[in-house]
């Protein structure tokens, strides 16, 4: 992968991009206007999953949002790895993630973590395990308040 910008947010599949239930896969409501405002903002959108690049595939084909997807990480066993290796890739990498163990792998490999309770996860255990912020709704600005460059700043 090459950077073509210093910065971009990582997003899981099932919790933050889309949710399982009785109706089977659907889209977060507001996913389709946050990776379109990512797009325009030059902020590529990584998806890092530990389901089959397949299954990811499929689905994200199914549900008319492959264009707003950068680049997915299938399989990842190893999230924290995933997201160190990225980290050098991208200094301004946020992550957002709709689990709590999704948080405590960023903040492990030293990237800036938020969380997304709009699917149905803890806001207040999001950020027990280390969220900066919990967000519970998707929208256009998402990719741009996560990785503003105040939040990036050293002291």
């Amino acid at each position: 992968m090459l950077a073509e910008s210093d910065r971009a947010v990582v997003l899981g599949w099932d919790g933050v991009l889309v949710c399982r239930g009785g109706e089977g896969v659907r889209p977060v409501a507001g996913v389709t206007e946050a990776l379109r405002g990512a797009r325009r903002a030059g902020i590529p959108v990584i998806v890092l999953t530990e389901l089959p690049v397949g299954e990811v595939a499929a689905e994200a084909r199914r549900l008319d949002i492959v264009d707003g997807l950068a680049v997915v990480i299938a399989d990842a066993v190893d999230q924290t790895a995933e997201l160190r290796r990225l980290a050098r890739e991208y200094p301004r990498l946020a992550r957002v993630g709709g689990t709590e163990e999704e948080i405590r792998c960023a903040r492990c490999a030293g990237v800036l973590a938020f969380g997304f309770s709009g699917a149905g996860g803890s806001g207040p255990r999001l950020r027990a395990a280390g969220a900066e912020a919990v967000f519970s709704r998707m929208d256009r600005a998402l990719a741009l308040r996560v990785t503003a460059s105040r939040l990036f700043a050293t002291s």
